[in-house]
């Protein structure tokens, strides 16, 4: 491996970035949900947003926010915001901010911040759905829908018979109906869960044969198909 220019080196970011909130309330696979309290004239840690998250305003008179150079997200490019307090009132920010909250008021603010743990990298495009042809649109949707719970939503006529559905995060599974469709050998959709046995078991008093769990690169793995036999993955993360 070729060594760095010393000229053209980055300096290493010797900043200590802090807690989001000052009090931990919540934190599983989902979300983490903290608590922000500061006197008046106190100042947070000066801390880096890496989710999405959204600021639900408690109590207080006004707050401000002073942001770093690098900052990203929704404040790129901002270096100082203040403004008034409202109780209540809930404000979405996209991830990529490191910044430092100021209580600018006379009396004590408190707001709950609940940070989105799924993953978004600012900048990287997300994936909005996943195309797949299934040989029977009649035989598919009872599968997709009673056993993996996914939700039909409307589609618009495209002049091949077809259904969109919705996911737990959000993300789309479009089906399309191919009589003479083949499934491939290999590629495959991986559904993330916490307690790969229960969800086996789940699965299999709904008559979906999964096959035995086993474990790769730290994770808990397992394969199912759908009545196409287009393959999915159970992924419980190590």
């Amino acid at each position: 491996m070729a060594s760095q220019d010393p000229d053209t080196a980055q300096p290493a970011d010797e900043r200590s970035f802090g807690d989001v909130g000052t009090t931990l309330l919540v934190d599983n696979d989902q979300v983490r949900v903290w608590e922000l309290h500061l006197e008046p004239g106190q100042t947070s840690d000066l801390h880096h947003h890496e989710h999405d998250y959204v600021m639900v305003q408690i109590e207080g008179d006004a707050i401000a926010a002073r942001f770093e150079p690098d900052t990203e997200g929704t404040f790129a490019g901002s270096d100082y915001l203040e403004g008034p307090v409202i109780p209540g009132l809930a404000i979405y920010a996209e991830a990529g901010g490191r910044e430092t909250a100021v209580n600018v008021g006379e009396t004590a603010f408190r707001e709950v911040v609940v940070e989105v743990k799924a993953q978004r990298t600012p900048g990287m495009l997300a994936v909005h759905h996943v195309s797949l042809n299934v040989t029977s649109l009649e035989d598919a949707l009872p599968f997709y829908v009673e056993a993996l719970g996914f939700v039909p939503i409307h589609r618009p006529d495209v002049g091949i018979p077809g259904a969109w559905l919705q996911t737990g995060t959000g993300m789309q599974i479009h089906l399309i109906e191919d009589p003479n469709f083949v499934a491939p050998s290999g590629p495959h959709t991986a559904f993330q869960t916490s307690d790969i046995k229960a969800e086996s078991a789940r699965l299999r008093s709904l008559g979906v044969e999964v096959g035995d769990a086993f474990e790769m690169f730290g994770n808990r793995q397992a394969f199912f198909s759908d009545p196409s036999g287009n393959q999915f993955e159970l992924n419980q993360p190590g």
